[in-house]
């Protein structure tokens, strides 16, 4: 049985490697490349965020409220906390008429870096607005708002918005039951299985109804809306323009969906087993190889994840890290 590989080389020897299971499908389900346990359930974090995003548009939030493309992508975003990020998901907010006082997904600095430095050298504490997942959360409460839902409580898994989301889901991945647990910005998260994830990212890229093309066409159209400066899932989708929908999650999870040089469309799904993040944009590049959709010669943005330098404290190169395939 094949996996995914990759170690990490400190002055010419192996000191660490990360095992990953990942599944290429086409939107059938049937699985065209398997890198060990196709099967393997995993919660999807936040590359269910797409699925999740569908919410605004199948309840005709986004039209009635005149939401944009841009906006979309924030809602199917893991976003930095960058300037144009919470400007965006504040003008949902205003868009849908109500505030981000009903954001319940918790507080944590900017993850970018520079926004982060320059909340703080202005005396501003983060707010919830700040958090990754605050897009997701606006699409989440921009739907109760459409459906006459009431805001209070709307993480929890029975509260009718997550029911209307828990639908999608189900529908997308061919599931009559998922378990649901908690995550990190305490929505509800789900646990597939890595070939219905990858069914699922399959389906959304064919792009045959309207509400696949928008979410397609938005995140793929706004890849700097859907991460940030430096993130993978950005760098991506900007490097194959209209050919590839990308969404990572915590833990080391990750899905894309693209579309190759003949037309056909596929879906893929990887998990690091040990959840470090580190292995995971290789492990995808390394997949996307193998299938033919990427070659030589990568693009600017991607070489840091393809063939990424280890340093040490004194900037020095002192290793490397590389993804193999093997039985």
């Amino acid at each position: 049985m094949k996996s995914l590989i990759t170690q990490v080389t400190r002055s010419g020897q192996v000191e660490s490697f990360h095992v990953g299971y990942g599944v290429i499908t086409d939107a059938t389900g049937e699985i065209v490349k398997a890198y060990g346990d196709t099967q393997y359930p995993t919660y999807v974090r936040s590359s269910a965020k797409p699925l999740q995003g569908m919410a605004v548009l199948r309840s005709g939030a986004y039209d009635d409220f005149k939401l944009n493309s841009e906006e979309l992508a924030v809602i199917c975003s893991s976003h930095s906390g960058e300037p144009v990020h919470t400007e965006t998901v504040s003008q949902i907010f205003s868009k849908a008429g109500i505030g981000p006082e009903h954001l319940a997904c918790g507080i944590h600095p900017p993850i970018h870096r520079e926004s982060a430095k320059a909340l703080q050298a202005a005396g501003i504490a983060p707010q919830q607005i700040h958090n990754n997942c605050s897009g997701k959360h606006s699409g989440m409460l921009t739907t109760c708002v459409q459906l006459g839902y009431s805001p209070e409580d709307y993480l929890d898994p029975d509260h009718p918005v997550q029911q209307y989301i828990y639908d999608i889901v189900k529908e997308y991945t061919s599931s009559d039951e998922i378990h649901r647990g908690v995550d990190g910005c305490s929505a509800p998260v789900f646990h597939l299985p890595l070939q219905k994830v990858a069914m699922a990212f399959a389906r959304i890229s064919q792009q045959k109804n309207q509400e696949c093309r928008q979410i397609f066409q938005a995140m793929n159209g706004h890849p700097h809306l859907v991460g940030g400066e430096g993130r993978f899932d950005t760098a991506l989708m900007e490097s194959f323009p209209a050919k590839i929908l990308s969404k990572g999650g915590a833990e080391a999870v990750s899905a894309a969906g693209f579309i190759m040089p003949d037309g056909q469309v596929y879906g893929l799904a990887v998990k690091v087993l040990d959840g470090n993040y580190r292995a995971i944009g290789q492990m995808v590049l390394k997949m996307l190889e193998d299938i033919g959709f990427i070659q030589e010669p990568w693009s600017e943005k991607l070489k840091k994840w393809w063939k990424p330098e280890l340093k040490n404290h004194a900037k020095r190169i002192i290793g490397t890290t590389k993804t193999m395939i093997i039985e």
